[in-house]
């Protein structure tokens, strides 16, 4: 059924995602603190199929914290194309909430 494929690759990519985000939330705050445009894309390998995953800074709230948002692009299908995100806020002192 063609919904296990998006299941799939949308598991697929959650996992991929995480061990990324995971990476990304041991950065330090400055940088992290760059516009998107600064920041280099992450490439990685899902199923043979490329995945390219953005970090952009979101939002700097007015304690300084850090919002960082990771999206992923890729051809990997999934329900109407929405890819899995990963969110999480740095503090100045490198500590990391969700």
């Amino acid at each position: 059924m063609f919904l296990d494929r998006y299941r799939l690759h949308w598991r697929l990519l959650r996992a991929e995602i995480n061990r990324v985000g995971a990476e990304v939330e041991q950065w330090s705050y400055e940088q992290l603190d760059r516009d998107a445009e600064d920041q280099p894309p992450i490439e990685r390998q899902v199923e043979a199929v490329p995945v390219v995953l953005q970090v952009d800074r979101c939002d700097r709230l007015q304690n300084q914290n850090l919002c960082i948002c990771i999206n992923a692009k890729s051809k990997l299908l999934t329900w109407f194309g929405i890819k899995p995100p990963y969110r999480f806020f740095k503090r100045r002192d490198g500590s990391v909430y969700y």
